[in-house]
This record gives structure tokens, C-alpha cells and sequence, in this order.
């Protein structure tokens, strides 16, 4: 059995779901409906704020369990996150952690045929109170912050 947290795994997961945006992100295959792309958009939102769940619920990490919540409420990008996953698990966003009340926003495809399969790339905004952000940018941005707290608070090597 290894000692490794179990958090870890859903780092994992919140990993692949990121690469599956990037792929939608920079272009892959068109080989599926749209509607199963923005279902991978949204499970990465899904996924990374509730990264959070996983780490406080974990008996393997020690105090990273009970700094985790203060840590997400301190980040800018996960407290958006939290929106945007609130909003999606429940349709409507009742409260908001970033105040900004996100919601996704126009979607611009690029497709390419000819020369083989055709392509697709699809980039997703999200509305905010403030104006509107790309959501792979703030995906990046999540990963990025959610690393740095692993590295620091979990393992040596997420």
C-alpha cells in the first residue's frame, strides 16, 4: 500500500482534465459534437476547485488540511474557480468567494479542413464583474497556483 495522500490523485485528475482543455485550447481532432469540448472545460473547473475537498478531507497531509480553505480564499484565481464551478453545479451562483460573478461567455471556434482530419480550437471567455478573462489563462493560472501549494504544503513533486 503507498503512503502517498490521496489527494494526490485528484491532483492527478485535475492534471489530465487540464490537458484535455489545452488540447481543446491549441487545437486537436474534430471528432465529436462540440458540446462534449465544453464538457471537458467544465469538468476542469469541477475538478480543480474541488482539489480543495479532497486536500481538507485527507488524513495523510497534515496541516495542509486545515490551511487549505484560508489558502483558496486567499487566491484570486481559485476563488474564481469556486464561481465558476458553483455556478455550473447549480445552474446559478448564489454566492460568490471572488465577488466578481463569473459566467461563461462567447465562444470562438477555429476549424481547419483539408490536408487531413479536420482540426478544432476552441477558446472559452468567462464574463465577470470586471470584465471578461480567458477561461484556459485562468485554468493555467489555477494549476500554476494549486502546484505551488502542493510543492510547498504536500509533496516535493506534484
Amino acid at each position: 500500500m503507498s503512503d502517498k495522500p490521496k489527494c494526490l490523485e485528484q491532483w492527478e485528475r485535475v492534471n489530465r482534465w487540464y490537458d484535455r482543455f489545452k488540447r481543446i485550447n491549441d487545437g486537436r481532432p474534430h471528432d465529436q459534437p462540440s458540446e462534449n469540448y465544453q464538457d471537458d472545460v467544465y469538468a476542469f473547473f469541477l475538478n480543480c476547485y474541488h482539489l480543495k475537498d479532497w486536500i481538507k478531507n485527507d488524513k495523510g497531509v497534515g496541516a495542509a488540511a486545515g490551511e487549505v480553505e484560508t489558502f483558496v480564499a486567499s487566491s484570486e484565481e481559485l476563488k474564481l474557480c469556486g464561481d465558476i464551478c458553483n455556478s455550473i453545479k447549480h445552474l446559478t451562483l448564489r454566492r460568490t468567494k471572488s465577488g466578481k460573478a463569473p459566467q461563461f461567455g462567447r465562444r470562438d471556434f477555429k476549424l481547419e479542413l483539408g490536408g487531413g482530419p479536420p482540426t478544432i480550437a476552441i477558446s472559452y471567455e468567462v464574463q465577470t464583474a470586471e470584465g471578461s478573462v480567458d477561461a484556459f489563462e485562468l485554468a493555467t493560472k489555477c494549476v500554476s497556483v494549486w502546484k505551488s501549494f502542493i510543492r510547498s504544503n504536500i509533496t516535493a513533486s506534484p
